[in-house]
């Protein structure tokens, strides 16, 4: 509310110069606010219905609330094409607010000892799609990454991180496959060659 008042005043004190070196009557004319136009925008009846509308948690919260416990997970990941390095893990996932899980992941990576990452996700009211955002004890950046769900259940979200080759464009493609399995799998896209499998997570419940 405060940032949408600060606008407003720029707007009106660009508004007031422009008026100042029009004829006094032609100012008076252009004083007063056109109601239409902005009575939508800065009803504070309407600006907190869809405040409220847009924060009340529903169908795709309640899908991630299905991910909350704890996983063992078989991971296969991929430097080159060929043949995968094999790993495992554990994850825990916790519901925050009804609205956000976080996820603490905890295992091995191959050839480069202990590797822990914690993942947020939630899906955003207001544009209709999941967003992610991950961070790992073996990277300083973060990816961010956001996506949709398609009918089938599968989620597909795009996203950017960068590697010692330089930024790479991730994508990444989950499903939940009954109330105990989840299926997860990264490919990404460096300096323009092509698209690249990674990773592959498969997650049972323990």
């Amino acid at each position: 509310m405060k940032f949408a008042v600060i606008l407003s005043a720029g707007a009106l004190a660009v508004a007031a110069v422009a008026i100042a070196a029009m004829p006094v009557q032609d100012a008076k004319a252009k004083t007063k606010p056109d109601d239409k136009a902005m009575g939508g925008a800065m009803d504070p009846a309407a600006m907190h219905a869809k405040m409220m509308e847009l924060n009340k948690p529903g169908p795709e919260q309640a899908e991630l609330k299905k991910m909350v416990g704890t996983w063992q997970i078989k991971c296969k990941s991929w430097e080159a094409p060929g043949e995968p390095q094999e790993s495992t893990g554990t994850s825990t996932i916790e519901m925050v607010n009804d609205r956000f899980i976080i996820e603490k992941f905890s295992g091995e990576m191959p050839g480069m000892g202990h590797y822990e990452g914690t993942g947020t996700m939630g899906f955003n009211n207001a544009t209709k799609e999941f967003e992610h955002v991950w961070r790992d004890n073996m990277n300083t950046g973060m990816m961010w990454s956001t996506g949709k769900k398609a009918p089938d259940g599968t989620t597909t979200m795009m996203g950017k991180s960068h590697c010692p080759m330089g930024e790479m464009s991730c994508r990444t493609v989950s499903k939940m496959m009954g109330d105990n399995a989840f299926h997860f799998e990264m490919y990404g896209t460096i300096a323009g060659a092509p698209e690249m499998k990674m990773m592959e997570m498969d997650y049972t419940r323990k």
